[in-house]
């Protein structure tokens, strides 16, 4: 049997005799023994603290193979209240502790038993001083995407110095520290990490974290953070949701991916009542759920979420999945009565601003205009000057024998002289032609024409 194993086996057997004889009197104990001596600190990895110490029986113990000799030690951060408080009987204690605080152990001896007396040493301790420097690292959180990514993102002080910040992680199966390789930027600083699943070998372990900057204007203070991973695990939302109606009410059932652990997941199922405008959440264990007060007599709506939980240690809830209508109006999401409110008026005051716009156009049709007989005379052979003019007639057809085109053709004025009435014949034809050639006619126009003297 190798030493490690018999360390583990002597460790578990006097943790179970220490639950038999403590806390009896354990608190209340003699010093009369021996304090541990070359009590000793080593830090490993990123957060992670071996004490040692050891301890010889006296000689007047020696012989003395009754009694069983434990170690009582416990933590202390920034002068607080102990805690973190070990009962064994190792020479050592491995723990994850805050670094960001100032941190002491302390350790003793003691035998106790139900039939005699306690006896204890006393208390020897030792310090581990947190990292000097400008805290300026705050804000910090790391979220376990579903099982495949971790982002740990964090912001900075904006009075703490410029600096460039380097995050390191480490677990406990890692030989030694391991460097960011995918950095996370808010602009152009550092902002986060992203981890991928295969850098982490065993997602049960603790992950212990860093984020440490260095910067020309001064010291910058290491941030610690340690995580459990069940703890801050966040699950993708389910898959597809099923509703079947029952007699008792609904069975609500969904997907979930193969890859998860349903011993270790739970669920939370969200019904609303689109009539009342109010929810209720209901838990489960498993993939699948009866919910007996569900109104199936009107329009619900369903969703489910998941949270990674596992002995207690609860993760973070994933988003909600889609809404999901069930009910006997699940497939009716317009509402005609609504619809009809807002149609009818909107069709009345398209109406109306269509009648406004034909209006003329209806009084037209409705009273047509009756032609002035004396004006239309007038217009045959006046303008409205009271000219005495040339005119083109309007087309036959028409009523209101507007001319079309309006032609002023020079009239000459003749003095009365004393002629032949042959001469005066003549004159009188020569007038004419010049008319006549001057204007030419279609048929459908008649010539009015009129010469003054």
């Amino acid at each position: 049997m190798s030493g490690r194993l018999q360390q583990l086996l002597a460790f578990y057997v006097s943790g179970w005799l220490a639950l038999e004889a403590w806390p009896f009197k354990v608190e209340n104990c003699t010093v009369e023994l021996p304090a541990p001596t070359n009590l000793t600190v080593e830090l490993r990895g990123i957060g992670h603290v071996t004490c040692s110490w050891s301890w010889l029986k006296p000689q007047h113990l020696e012989n003395d193979t009754s009694s069983l000799y434990q170690y009582d030690s416990s933590f202390q951060f920034d002068g607080g209240h102990w805690e973190q408080r070990k009962i064994n009987s190792l020479l050592y204690r491995e723990e994850g502790v805050d670094r960001n605080r100032h941190v002491t152990f302390q350790v003793r001896v003691f035998v106790a038993n139900k039939t005699g007396p306690c006896r204890s040493s006393n208390w020897v301790s030792i310090s581990i001083p947190s990292d000097e420097g400008v805290a300026a690292v705050k804000n910090f959180t790391c979220v376990f995407y579903n099982f495949e990514y971790v982002n740990c993102t964090w912001d900075v002080d904006p009075t703490a110095p410029d600096a460039i910040y380097h995050f390191h992680y480490w677990k406990n199966t890692m030989a030694s520290v391991q460097n960011c390789s995918d950095y996370i930027y808010k602009g152009n600083r550092r902002a986060g990490c992203q981890i991928h699943r295969d850098k982490l070998d065993k997602l049960e372990l603790t992950l212990n974290s860093r984020v440490q900057g260095v910067s020309a204007r001064g010291k910058i203070k290491p941030f610690y953070y340690m995580l459990e991973s069940y703890a801050f695990v966040k699950l993708r939302p389910p898959g597809r949701i099923d509703v079947a109606r029952i007699r008792e009410g609904i069975n609500v059932s969904w997907e979930i991916p193969s890859d998860w652990k349903s011993h270790c997941t739970k669920y939370e199922v969200r019904v609303c009542s689109v009539k009342r405008n109010s929810c209720i959440d209901y838990t489960f264990q498993k993939a699948a759920g009866t919910i007996i007060d569900a109104d199936t007599k009107s329009k619900n709506t369903v969703q489910v979420r998941a949270m990674y939980d596992l002995c207690g240690s609860s993760g973070i809830w994933s988003e909600w999945t889609p809404e999901h209508y069930f009910g006997e109006d699940a497939g009716t999401t317009w509402n005609w009565s609504i619809a009809l409110l807002i149609f009818i008026p909107v069709l009345v005051a398209v109406t109306a601003i269509m009648l406004f716009a034909k209006l003329k156009q209806l009084r037209r049709w409705i009273l047509p205009p009756i032609p002035d007989p004396g004006r239309l005379l007038k217009d045959m052979f006046f303008d409205g000057n009271g000219d005495h003019s040339l005119r083109i007639k309007q087309q036959k057809g028409s009523l209101t024998l507007k001319p079309e085109l309006e032609l002023t053709c020079k009239v000459t004025t003749v003095e009365p002289v004393k002629l032949r009435v042959e001469s005066e014949q003549k004159l009188a034809d020569e007038a004419v032609s010049l008319v006549d050639e001057a204007v030419p006619m279609d048929d459908d126009y008649t010539q009015y024409n009129l010469v003054t003297s």
